[in-house]
C-alpha cells in the first residue's frame, strides 16, 4: 500500500467499514478535518445542484452526477486547527506573573503533537444518473446529456432514477511526513519466490524449529511495539483535561503496572548486595572487642583462685 488509491462504495456504512479496515491495516490514525453538513444525509434532494462529470478524485466514467457533500480526514499528526487560539492563550498565561498563573503556565504550556503531516483521506457523496451515460468524454455529448437531465429534473424530479455513491481517496503510507508510521513495516513484505518455497516447506516438514535468535528477534519486535504504544499514550496524556477520566486512567495504569511487574522475571539466585568495606569494619569492630576464651587461660585463672 505504498501508493494512494481511489475506491467507490455504494453506501456510507460500506465506506466506514472499509475506512476502519484501512486504518487497522496501515496502523495509522486519522481525525475529521472538515465535513459538509449535507454529507451522508439520507434521501438527498436533487434541487438545483450542478451536474458534474469528474472531480479531482472522481475519474470520468461517462455517468453524470451531482455532488451532495464532502468530508476530509487528516492525519492525527497533521496541521493544528487551533494553533492561533493556543498561541493566544499562551501569551495570556505568560503576561500574568502571579504565582497561580505560573503554576498554570507550567501545567498547560506543552509542545503540540501536531507536525503538519499532509496525509489526508478525501471522501465525496455523489448522486449518479446512469440513464444519462455518454460513451465518450466529448464536450458536445456532455452538454447534450446534461441539458436532457436538467429538463427531466425540472419537469418531474421523482421520475428521474439515480443511485448514491461514495468515492474515497486513501493515501499511501509514504504520504505521511515528519513522523514515523508503524504501518511502514508492512510495506517490506514480499511474495515468496516459488524456487525457494519448496525447500522451506521441506525444512519445516523435517521438524526444524526456529532458533533461539529467531525467538529473541520476535520478542524484541513485540517489545518495540509495546514501547511504541506506551509512547503514544504518554504523548496523548498531555492533551487530557478531564479530571474524572484522569483518575480512572491512573487506576487502570496502576493495575497495568502491577501486572507488568508480575510478569517481569526475577532471579532468586542473585548474590547478596555488595557491602562497602567501611561498613563491614564498623559492623565487625564490636565483635573484635569480645575476648576469646582459651583453655590455658581458664586453667591459670582457676589455679590463682585456689591459692587465694
Amino acid at each position: 500500500m505504498a501508493a494512494g488509491y481511489i475506491q467507490r462504495f455504494p453506501s456510507k456504512r460500506c465506506f466506514e467499514r472499509n475506512f476502519k479496515s484501512y486504518v487497522h491495516d496501515t496502523m495509522t490514525k486519522f481525525v475529521v478535518w472538515t465535513k459538509d453538513r449535507s454529507f451522508g444525509v439520507e434521501d438527498p434532494k436533487l434541487g438545483s445542484k450542478c451536474i458534474v462529470w469528474e472531480l479531482q478524485y472522481v475519474p470520468f466514467d461517462g455517468i453524470p452526477f451531482m455532488l451532495v457533500g464532502r468530508m476530509v480526514y487528516s492525519c492525527h499528526r497533521g496541521a493544528d486547527k487551533h494553533k492561533h487560539q493556543k498561541q493566544k492563550r499562551q501569551e495570556q498565561l505568560l503576561d500574568d506573573s502571579s504565582d497561580h498563573s505560573n503554576k498554570e503556565k507550567r501545567r498547560r504550556l506543552r509542545v503540540s503533537k501536531k507536525l503538519d503531516c499532509p496525509a489526508r483521506i478525501y471522501v465525496v457523496h455523489l448522486i449518479r444518473f446512469p440513464d444519462y451515460k455518454i460513451p465518450e468524454n466529448i464536450p458536445k455529448q456532455r452538454k447534450a446529456s446534461a441539458c436532457q437531465l436538467r429538463r427531466a429534473i425540472a419537469s418531474n424530479p421523482s421520475a428521474v432514477k439515480f443511485d448514491e455513491q461514495y468515492v474515497a481517496y486513501f493515501p499511501g503510507v509514504d504520504e505521511h511526513k515528519k513522523h514515523t508510521v508503524v504501518g511502514e513495516a508492512t510495506e517490506i513484505q514480499e511474495t515468496v519466490d516459488t524456487t525457494v518455497q519448496k525447500p522451506i516447506e521441506t525444512l519445516v516438514d523435517d521438524g526444524n524449529t526456529p532458533t533461539q535468535d529467531d525467538d529473541t528477534n520476535r520478542i524484541k519486535q513485540k517489545q518495540q511495539k509495546c514501547e511504541s504504544l506506551l509512547r503514544e499514550i504518554s504523548e496523548l496524556t498531555s492533551d487530557l483535561h478531564d479530571e474524572l477520566f484522569l483518575d480512572s486512567l491512573t487506576v487502570r495504569l496502576k493495575d497495568l503496572l502491577e501486572d507488568v511487574r508480575c510478569h517481569t522475571s526475577h532471579d532468586a539466585t542473585l548474590p547478596v548486595p555488595y557491602t562497602p568495606p567501611c561498613k563491614k569494619r564498623k559492623c565487625l569492630e564490636p565483635l573484635n572487642a569480645i575476648p576469646e576464651n582459651h583453655p590455658s587461660t581458664a586453667v591459670e585463672d582457676l589455679a590463682v583462685m585456689e591459692k587465694q
